[in-house]
């Protein structure tokens, strides 16, 4: 299902922060801050500290995928521009197992993994989980990218997944 009125998805593991808030929501003119994350939309200080860093006149989100899933579905938000952010890599592979379009996947901050890892750029590292995760969605379609600021350069991760 296409995802009407969205108009970025990036992984962020500190979700809506400095950079996202100041950079990448004003560069996309966007009008709605969503964060779709199933333990921070059942908490009620990560969606109020969420809320307070989305810039002002900005509307916000935090729900879980599901929510997120059955809202897109019914194109809640088709008249809206709505820049998409995860905080792991496995909440936006639900999204898009669920049959959501992703049609670009932004990695721009990936460093709280713990454990083996893989680095694909100077901020993300991915566990072997979530390589095979991008993996799939790469193979669908899904062009996945390292961009960490709007002015930096957009690094194609494709052939790093293999």
């Amino acid at each position: 299902m296409k995802a009407l009125g969205f108009v970025g998805f990036r992984v962020d593991d500190r979700m809506v922060h400095g950079i996202v808030a100041t950079d990448w929501i004003p560069a996309m003119n966007a009008t709605r801050a969503m964060v779709i994350d199933d333990q921070a939309s059942k908490n009620d200080i990560m969606k109020t500290s969420i809320k307070m860093a989305t810039p002002g006149g900005v509307a916000s989100s935090v729900i879980d995928h599901e929510k997120a899933v059955a809202n897109i579905g019914a194109d809640k938000y088709a008249s809206q521009r709505v820049f998409c952010v995860f905080r792991t890599i496995k909440s936006a592979y639900e999204l898009f197992k669920a049959g959501v379009e992703i049609p670009c996947l932004n990695l721009g901050n990936v460093t709280q993994n713990s454990g083996e890892t893989v680095v694909l750029d100077k901020t993300v590292r991915v566990t072997l989980e979530e390589k095979g995760m991008l993996k799939e969605m790469r193979d669908a379609g899904v062009k996945i990218t390292a961009r960490f600021r709007t002015s930096d350069a957009e690094v194609d991760l494709s052939s790093k997944l293999d």
